[in-house]
C-alpha cells in the first residue's frame, strides 16, 4: 500500500474551458416586452414603460362666456395692476350703479 500524505487530493484531469477570442463576445439580445405579463418574467426581457399620458402638455383654453363679455368690455370692472398684486376696479360709479340699478 501507498501512503498519502494528508490534505492532497488525486489529481483529476479537467476538460479544457472553451474561450471565445477577445472582442467576439456573446451578445444576448433582450425582448421587449409589456410589464405584468408572463413575457417579462422571463430572461433577457425589458419591460417597456409606460407612455406618456400628456399631462403637462399644453392645451388650447376653450372661449367661455365671462371671456367674451369681459373682453367685450360689457361687465363695469377692470384689472387694475398693482405692486401688490393685481385688483378688481369698478369702471362706473358704485352710487350710479346701485340708483340704475333700482329703478324699475
Amino acid at each position: 500500500m501507498v501512503a498519502e500524505k494528508e490534505g492532497t487530493s488525486p489529481t483529476k484531469e479537467r476538460p479544457p474551458q472553451k474561450q471565445e477570442p477577445i472582442g467576439q463576445t456573446k451578445r444576448s439580445k433582450q425582448q421587449i416586452s409589456d410589464g405584468f405579463t408572463v413575457k417579462a418574467m422571463m430572461k433577457n426581457t425589458v419591460v417597456r414603460g409606460p407612455p406618456a399620458a400628456g399631462a403637462f402638455k399644453e392645451r388650447p383654453t376653450k372661449p367661455t362666456a365671462f371671456r367674451k363679455f369681459y373682453e367685450r368690455g360689457d361687465f363695469p370692472i377692470a384689472l387694475e395692476h398693482d405692486t401688490r398684486g393685481n385688483k378688481i376696479a369698478w369702471k362706473v360709479i358704485q352710487g350710479a350703479a346701485v340708483t340704475a340699478s333700482c329703478a324699475y
